[in-house]
């Protein structure tokens, strides 16, 4: 507003003035009404939150797939119904608490088996009947995820308890040396103990806190996991059955056989060789398991391997080391197309074929698919896994291989054999000459 050709001056407004007791009770109560709005807010959350933390505690104590709360009369009720005879399917649910089984397995066998596998997942497909057993003779201890020191805990289990197998399958996967492999599941005390008092390498380790399993309770993952599982199941939590022989071969899920093995579900029985292939192919994308950092063999591990071969022989305890191959198309991935990345892998089998002459161990099989006579993509269920036809073209049984053995019947084989030296050898033609072999 105009007044006189001159803006009116704006009216200022009167600050009240407040006395410094009074700005003080003012500063007190707006600090108040913060923290009661803050208060009001954690709980409006909490409220909101507390049913979904209540329920993911719920799931996860309650179905817990791996067994990582399941105590140990659950699992001795596994090792009872496996030592019965039975097999079994929902034992994928204590995939966390293998070791804590074998634990208890090397302890209740009333006589030692006459052969023992120790391994990971690429040697359960050998059972009683690949090995040239009778049923009740031998017994798988593969254990998923296994690594080095799983190998060696698993023979001490056995040593612990008196329970010396006469002979004792290794199935070496070619990570064997990477010091970069160490599973998060293996015992590594149990691993440190034996180094310490059998091969007087002293090797401190602290023991884990126990406590920190309680941690999966509140886990998105394993909460994850677990919902997962319950979908499979049809909501049956925590249940194992008992399968019958005729049934065996229908099974949707895996089934652990009475003798360590394990028999896969009827899909991955099945699965079509072209998406076999496809799924081999597409993995190459991700990259090799265990060999991506897998950059030189150790030399620790390679010493520590060494002794502990020339330790169970001095046991008595004969030794057989298994190398099951790769799906041709990922071995040919890394020999052909990327041996400089993967140098370390080729020479993996070499350093074992070395170690293993030195000490007068056999060795069957080979990483190198093209090395096995006979062997094709059909043999595999995926990149890593061959199935036990697989097995049974280069392991001949255990009574074949004691004589082989006994008898100074060299086993192995031209691990470098390539693609096409494999086809020719396959079909018949000699490779020297180019003629038919009658």
């Amino acid at each position: 507003m105009m007044l006189n050709g001159k803006k009116k001056p704006k009216r200022r407004k009167k600050r009240i003035k407040l006395s410094p007791k009074a700005s003080r009770v003012l500063n007190v109560l707006k600090g108040v009404a913060l923290r009661f709005s803050w208060a009001a807010r954690l709980v409006i959350g909490a409220v909101l939150f507390t049913p979904i933390l209540v329920y993911m505690v719920y799931i996860n104590y309650t179905v817990d797939r791996q067994g990582v709360f399941q105590g140990d009369q659950e699992l001795r009720n596994v090792v009872d119904m496996l030592l019965s005879g039975k097999n079994i399917t929902g034992y994928e649910q204590f995939n966390e608490r293998q070791r804590d089984i074998l634990a208890l397995l090397a302890e209740k066998f009333e006589t030692p088996p006459n052969t023992i596998a120790l391994g990971s997942s690429r040697i359960l497909q050998m059972n009683f009947e690949t090995a040239g057993l009778e049923d009740g003779e031998f017994f798988n201890c593969g254990l998923t995820g296994a690594d080095f020191l799983d190998i060696i805990g698993s023979y001490y289990l056995f040593e612990k308890t008196n329970c010396l197998p006469e002979n004792l399958i290794i199935g070496l996967d070619p990570w064997v040396f990477n010091k970069n492999s160490v599973d998060s599941r293996s015992d590594k005390t149990l691993y440190a103990e034996f180094l310490t008092n059998c091969l007087n390498i002293p090797t401190p380790y602290t023991k884990p806190d126990p406590r920190e399993k309680w941690t999966a309770l509140y886990s998105p993952s394993y909460f994850q996991g677990n919902i997962s599982y319950l979908r499979l199941t049809g909501s049956e939590i925590n249940t194992l059955q008992v399968v019958n022989e005729d049934e065996l071969m229908k099974q949707s899920t895996e089934v652990k056989m009475h003798d360590g093995s394990i028999l896969y579900p009827i899909e991955m029985r099945d699965k079509k060789q072209e998406l076999i292939d496809n799924e081999a192919t597409v993995s190459i994308n991700y990259g090799m398991l265990n060999l991506e950092d897998y950059t030189e063999l150790d030399t620790e591990r390679m010493e520590h391997f060494e002794a502990f071969l020339r330790y169970v022989k001095e046991k008595g305890v004969r030794v057989f080391l298994i190398l099951t191959p790769y799906h041709p198309i990922n071995y040919e991935h890394m020999s052909v197309t990327q041996p400089d990345h993967y140098a370390s892998f080729l020479n993996t089998e070499p350093t074992i074929r070395r170690i293993a002459s030195e000490l007068d161990i056999p060795v069957y099989g080979s990483y190198n698919p093209y090395a096995i006579p006979g062997v094709t993509n059909a043999d595999f269920f995926d990149s890593l896994h061959c199935r036990a036809t697989c097995i049974q073209k280069f392991f001949p049984g255990i009574p074949k291989a004691v004589e082989n053995l006994e008898n100074g019947v060299d086993v192995g084989l031209n691990y470098e054999t390539t693609k096409e030296e494999a086809e020719m050898r396959d079909s018949g033609v000699d490779q020297e000459t180019g003629s038919l072999l009658t």
